[in-house]
């Protein structure tokens, strides 16, 4: 939805933190409407997509976060679906649990549990009531190896945590 050279709010909580040329190109683009719609149109339309994804989860039917961006996109994903009404908690759901059952794996992963392969996040927030926390992770655990979330985002050209103004 955003006009060519506008920031999307996916990616407004890192401007600072990257390469210049990586920033400048999160601000080219936007859909150009096609003749007869207008930017308005397409803003009225995602509003009606979000209240889908809302009455979609309210009837059961499981959704799963991913993105096919630079992956800096799936916390405002999930701020999306807490946006559309689900917890903070349900959201986070979308990209752990929920697509482990759907794949059957659940039994391994996908939660935290005695026994189940695990990858976590130390945040500084609490994702719970705010989601957008999760951008503010302080340390990783992959593979039972604790890391440094500030030393992966310097390896990557990320020059430190996004801001804490959180995405609404």
């Amino acid at each position: 939805m955003p006009e060519n050279g506008d920031l999307s709010p996916s990616y407004s909580p890192f401007v600072g933190t990257l390469p210049p040329t990586v920033e400048r190109s999160f601000r080219q683009g936007g859909f150009a409407p096609p003749p007869g719609v207008t930017r308005a149109d397409y803003r009225a339309s995602f509003a009606r997509l979000l209240a889908l994804v809302g009455r979609m989860h309210k009837a059961g039917v499981p959704i799963v976060a991913g993105t096919d961006g630079s992956d800096l996109e799936l916390v405002r994903e999930l701020e999306l679906y807490v946006r559309a009404g689900f917890t903070p908690a349900e959201a986070l759901a979308a990209a752990t649990i929920v697509p482990a059952r759907l794949v059957g794996v659940d039994g391994r992963t996908g939660s935290i549990a005695i026994g189940k392969a695990a990858d976590l996040v130390l945040v500084d927030g609490d994702p719970s009531r705010t989601i957008g926390y999760l951008r503010h992770t302080v340390v990783v655990m992959m593979d039972g190896k604790l890391m440094d979330a500030n030393k992966l985002r310097a390896a990557v050209g990320v020059s430190r945590r996004p801001a804490w103004e959180l995405a609404e």
